[in-house]
């Protein structure tokens, strides 16, 4: 059998399975297709997307500490004493709006009544406000008033690169898994390929050994090379079948899951050109797109917030106080009002003071807690900085690896090429007597090598690249999940929408 037959068999082979994938007896798998399923059905990316729209909405409700509040009472008492020949009563009305502002200060506007009619207590109409101006504690000073929104800002922002994070880590396993499944699929067209070949050398050897052209040892050696073969051929299929496995539960999709179809691929395998970052480029990168690093830095400024938070609850409390208003006083209730209508008959009231409270001793509570959260902001100092050293270190091995595979792709090549050319010369050696089976299974052996390791290789520069693009943070924007916008990264809306 030439080996220009085998090429046609192999030719006939790859244009039945194209023919059965457009008669749609296979399951095309589109990369796009694929990963959009993949995001939709992955629990740990929906988890992180929740953690991440409820972080937003606190955020957002931390500004309800500035609302201002309508506050009101209405309360009536009666009262009898023994012997009294009329009942005491008391009627208070209390209606005004309270709040505060992110200078640390706090007021309080409105009007207050309370009338008493047959009672030994004076009647008062009050309409003014109160100022309260924190100084220390709870005041200007390390930005405490603001300090809950930058912190619910902060874990609004460590949720968000978390949530990229979980998206890097699925598109990773997802990537993983489909080029190993593609890995599988043609090594098992390859194993299919070589056993094909071994039962047609093994018939052509029964034919020569009924013609007494060959002995029963060499027919026996065919048969050998056939049946190992044809076991690596199991093998391998045995081997696809788990990385379909893998492949169909990184996209938890049922579509996919209960689909019986053999799956279908149409990759690029051309390698691109590797682009070599300088470090300091490298770390401008990973510094503004690098959702482990950035996280990490919302860590470390989420834990500086507290910190200024700590120290400001170590503060004494020092207050001013003032109130401005007009007030009318008397013991009969329809005086009082009546003087509180009359401009010339009411009061105005002007006053202020100060307020403190300081311990004893210094705040032994808080300044613990002060060394205590030091300690915490230089835990996730060190952790940034070996983070990033890491991620460097990541990034320079995969970039020389990357390297190396795309050289190896360069070699391998050279060397598929010259075991297809020295197995066809030996096919053209054996028609002429001038060869024997053992070489030409050696030859082909050669060649299902050379071929599997350029197959290992595609696979392996598939997975270092993609590991390339998360190490600078890239990974999501190089797949369109996320674009420039306003000088930062922003995930694609479909991704942020509940």
């Amino acid at each position: 059998m030439s080996f220009r037959a085998v090429n046609i068999i192999a030719t006939l082979a790859v244009v039945a399975a194209l023919a059965a994938e457009d008669r749609g007896d296979s399951l095309y798998l589109d990369f796009g297709t694929a990963l959009q399923a993949v995001l939709t059905n992955n629990a740990d990316v929906t988890e992180a997307k929740f953690a991440w729209l409820s972080e937003s909405e606190a955020a957002t409700g931390a500004y309800g500490k500035f609302e201002p509040r309508l506050v009101g009472r209405a309360f009536k008492e009666t009262a009898e004493r023994p012997g009294a020949l009329f009942t005491e009563t008391k009627e208070e009305y209390k209606i005004g709006v309270q709040g505060a502002l992110p200078t640390g200060t706090e007021y309080n506007v409105g009007f207050n009544q309370a009338t008493y009619t047959h009672s030994d207590y004076t009647s008062e109409l009050y309409f003014g406000g109160e100022l309260r101006q924190h100084l220390l504690k709870d005041g200007p000073l390390f930005f405490s008033a603001t300090n809950e929104l930058e912190q619910a800002r902060l874990r609004r922002e460590l949720a968000y690169q978390k949530y990229r994070e979980a998206l890097n880590d699925i598109l990773e396993k997802f990537c993983d898994a489909y080029w190993n499944y593609y890995y599988a699929d043609r090594f098992l067209a390859s194993a299919t390929e070589s056993a094909r070949v071994a039962k047609d050398i093994v018939e052509d050897a029964g034919k020569r050994l009924k013609q007494g052209l060959l002995s029963p040892l060499d027919y026996s050696k065919a048969v050998a090379e056939y049946s190992d073969r044809e076991s690596a051929r199991l093998d391998a299929l045995d081997k696809l079948r788990g990385a379909r496995l893998t492949l169909l539960l990184t996209l938890s999709s049922g579509e996919y899951i209960h689909d019986p179809r053999p799956i279908a691929m149409r990759p690029d395998l051309a390698p691109d050109s590797a682009a070599r970052l300088d470090s300091l480029t490298f770390l401008d990168s990973m510094s503004l797109m690098h959702p482990g690093y950035l996280s990490q830095g919302a860590e470390v400024m989420l834990r500086e917030s507290e910190l200024s938070a700590r120290r400001a609850d170590w503060l004494p409390t020092v207050d001013l106080i003032g109130n401005y208003g007009i007030r009318s006083r008397n013991d009969k209730a329809r005086e009082a009002v009546r003087n509180f209508k009359t401009e010339g008959k009411r009061q105005t009231v002007l006053a202020g003071g100060i307020e403190i409270n300081i311990p004893l001793f210094g705040g032994v509570a808080e300044r613990h807690r002060i060394s205590a959260q030091k300690y915490s902001v230089r835990a996730a100092r060190t952790r940034l900085m070996l983070l990033q050293a890491q991620i460097f270190e990541e990034y320079r091995i995969l970039q020389n690896r990357a390297q190396e595979i795309r050289e190896q792709w360069r070699y391998g090549q050279i060397a598929v090429e010259y075991h297809q050319k020295e197995l066809e010369e030996e096919f053209k050696k054996l028609a002429m007597g001038k060869s024997n089976y053992r070489e030409i299974f050696e030859m082909e052996e050669d060649l299902r090598e050379a071929e599997r390791r350029q197959l290992e290789n595609m696979r392996t520069l598939r997975i270092i690249d993609v590991r390339l693009m998360r190490a600078t943070g890239k990974l999501l924007l190089q797949n369109g999940l996320e674009t420039w916008k306003n000088d930062r990264l922003v995930l694609r809306e479909d991704l942020t929408a509940e």
